[in-house]
């Protein structure tokens, strides 16, 4: 699967939030992480549910994954009830890993920001949306023997 930008999305998402968004902190830097997370979230999802079900991904699974990354996302930048859930979420995540850099971190909610603007970024779906259509039409692979 060639998805060298997801992993540039990934990268992207992690070096906006962690070092760009302070550094230079607006509308730009805003938007850049909606935009990455936008783009690979729904590639994570497939990659996440092909691993658990061992199963290949089909065209409605796919769309479903991308319809429900956008519904959440919508959800989190218009209510601030569904920012503070997926901000919890996201910092039980991300727990383990400050934990360990952090020497016992507690845990925390992430910051989620409830800003009806950052919908602009709705569009990029579109990339995850064409590499999982396509990723679901491919026959599935036969097994090893």
């Amino acid at each position: 699967m060639q998805s060298g930008w997801v992993v540039a999305a990934i990268a992207v998402l992690l070096v906006n939030d962690h070092v760009l968004k302070a550094s230079w902190p607006g509308l730009v830097t805003g938007k850049l992480s909606d935009l990455a997370g936008l783009a690979f979230f729904p590639v994570l999802l497939a990659g996440a549910w092909e691993l658990a079900t061992r199963a290949v991904l089909r065209p409605r699974a796919a769309l479903v994954m991308v319809v429900a990354t956008g519904l959440v996302f919508a959800a989190t930048k218009l209510w601030p009830g569904a920012a503070h859930a997926w901000g919890l979420l996201v910092g039980l995540a991300q727990w383990p890993i400050r934990a360990a850099l952090n020497g016992g971190a507690p845990l925390s909610a992430a910051l989620v920001v409830v800003d009806p603007t950052d919908l602009v970024a709705l569009p990029a779906l579109l990339l995850p949306w064409r590499r999982l259509r396509k990723r679901a039409s491919l026959p599935a692979p036969s097994a090893a023997t």
